[in-house]
């Protein structure tokens, strides 16, 4: 008879409903204890561990060691609370720049006129739309290539040349 990890971890790699029920029952727990001893708040935890779940099953196979089943399980751990805090650093860092390019690129007639609602005005509805959701609302650019059903490197290109559109606004609205 297959043990029962085996068994177990072969029903995950097809998919099956059973493994993946007795994954959660057997697992969840450690794998939420694992993410809050790595300083992830509660209210987050649950979050973070159906994100460990979809690494299981993008990563998943069949383990006959409970020792490199747990190391496994533990890497893919950690490696999502990492990847997770640094979509966070850098959706707050991003932020952050933006607004502090928005305060030194403008001219001062331009901060204390108000200037970048009318230059916002003069871009296309979704690119005026892109701009608003990814610096103000805080979307990823994930978030916006889902949205628009395309790649987050094509996202990053049209956010960089509307930024420059924007830029060129702004210092020279008579211009544009």
């Amino acid at each position: 008879m297959e043990d029962e990890l085996t068994e177990l971890t072969r029903g995950l790699v097809r998919c099956e409903d059973s493994a993946w029920r007795d994954f959660h029952a057997r697992f969840y727990g450690r794998l939420k204890a694992q993410v809050q001893a790595r300083g992830v708040p509660e209210c987050e935890a649950a979050e973070l561990v159906q994100r460990v779940y979809l690494r299981v099953l993008r990563h998943a196979k069949v383990f006959r060691d409970h020792e490199d089943f747990d190391a496994w399980l533990s890497c893919l751990t950690r490696c999502e609370v990492i990847d997770s805090s640094r979509r966070e650093k850098r959706r707050s860092w991003l932020g952050e720049r933006y607004q502090q390019w928005q305060e030194m690129r403008r001219p001062v007639a331009a901060r204390e006129s108000g200037d970048l609602e009318v230059a916002l005005a003069q871009l296309e509805e979704g690119d005026r739309s892109m701009l608003i959701r990814h610096y103000m609302e805080g979307w990823s650019q994930e978030e916006l290539a889902r949205e628009q059903a395309t790649t987050v490197k094509a996202v990053e290109s049209k956010l960089a040349r509307l930024r420059k559109r924007l830029r060129g606004l702004l210092e020279n609205p008579d211009v544009c």
